[in-house]
């Protein structure tokens, strides 16, 4: 499961974890650190530190510097994706979970719609995808970003608000 820190995918890995254990599987936390921000490597310690506490195994993925040119959101998304993908074709993971909810995908509708994308854009996010056999999963798309802060709040799940997010 990618795991940034924030209240979405921090509430998908408690989701998936409790999961796994019933069904006595395999989990893994993919934290990236794109090294954009002054605090991303302190963030992504923090976020890993809290997983270890409750018994989640996670992993820190760094995007290399020389990869960070424009430092801006369309190539930060690029470079977590496709260090995301990477990390599970080498290590034969078959499943790769992303926090996506309902509101990013209507954002990702109106931002589509706005640039003038034909029906197949206007698609939107799918809850599932193969990418080089690789099930991409998005379990949350059918969840409001409140519902995911209110599960957070009920079953105390901490996490980090991304600075880069209230701009």
């Amino acid at each position: 499961v990618a795991v940034s820190g924030g209240p979405d995918s921090m509430s998908l890995v408690f989701l998936l974890h409790n999961w796994i254990r019933k069904k006595k599987g395999n989990l893994i936390a993919l934290i990236i650190d794109h090294q954009i921000r002054k605090n991303s490597n302190q963030e992504a310690q923090s976020v890993n530190k809290y997983l270890f506490n409750h018994q989640i195994k996670s992993k820190i993925l760094r995007i290399n510097k020389k990869n960070v040119n424009k430092m801006n959101m369309s190539e930060a998304r690029k470079n977590r994706f496709e260090k995301l993908t990477n990390y599970c074709q080498k290590n034969h993971i078959l499943h790769l979970f992303l926090a996506h909810h309902y509101d990013d995908n209507l954002e990702t509708f109106l931002l589509r719609k706005i640039a003038g994308s034909n029906i197949e854009g206007l698609r939107s996010i799918q809850n599932k995808t193969i990418i080089n056999k690789l099930q991409i999963i998005r379990p949350l798309l059918s969840y409001e970003k409140r519902n995911i802060l209110d599960y957070n709040k009920i079953q105390k799940i901490k996490y980090i608000n991304d600075p880069s997010n209230l701009k």
